[in-house]
């Protein structure tokens, strides 16, 4: 999918010398995407929400939670974002259930991404980003996984 292999592309950008300040792992990503057609960073945005929607499932908040009755919808959307940021191999891992994402981490600064490279190319407000993916990332939203 060319979308996907663009998406990929804009992870392995990530500046992952400053883990622990999300703003500078993601800074080079901004940089380029914020140079790029408003239609590749809607495409990215779009892209990313197939990916994380696809590990919203059952299964792998199971893999983290005791309980997911009692589960953080928003952490285990956060929790989710870190096989995004970690590349297409780990991300495949994670999907295929051979590597288990860590309860202790998350990289919540991901989601806006898109709507900050916007802005920054538009020197608009991130709030005015004019785009919403056709499908959401939000957890518990994959009907069929968690069946």
């Amino acid at each position: 999918m060319e979308n996907e292999a663009f998406f990929w592309r804009v992870m392995d950008l990530l500046n992952w010398n400053c883990a622990g300040d999300d703003s500078q792992v993601l800074a080079p990503a901004l940089r380029f995407l914020a140079r790029r057609s408003d239609e590749e960073i809607f495409a990215f945005e779009d892209t990313m929400a197939r990916l994380l929607h696809s590990l919203d499932s059952r299964k792998i908040a199971q893999s983290l939670y005791k309980d997911t009755n009692s589960m953080s919808a928003d952490l285990f959307l956060y929790q989710r974002c870190v096989a995004v940021v970690n590349g297409r191999a780990y991300y495949e891992a994670v999907r295929s259930g051979s590597t288990r994402l860590k309860p202790d981490l998350e990289f919540e600064s991901v989601l806006y991404l898109p709507a900050n490279a916007w802005a920054k190319k538009h020197r608009q407000a991130p709030e005015d980003y004019p785009h919403t993916p056709g499908i959401s990332y939000e957890s518990l939203m994959n009907q069929e996984l968690w069946k």
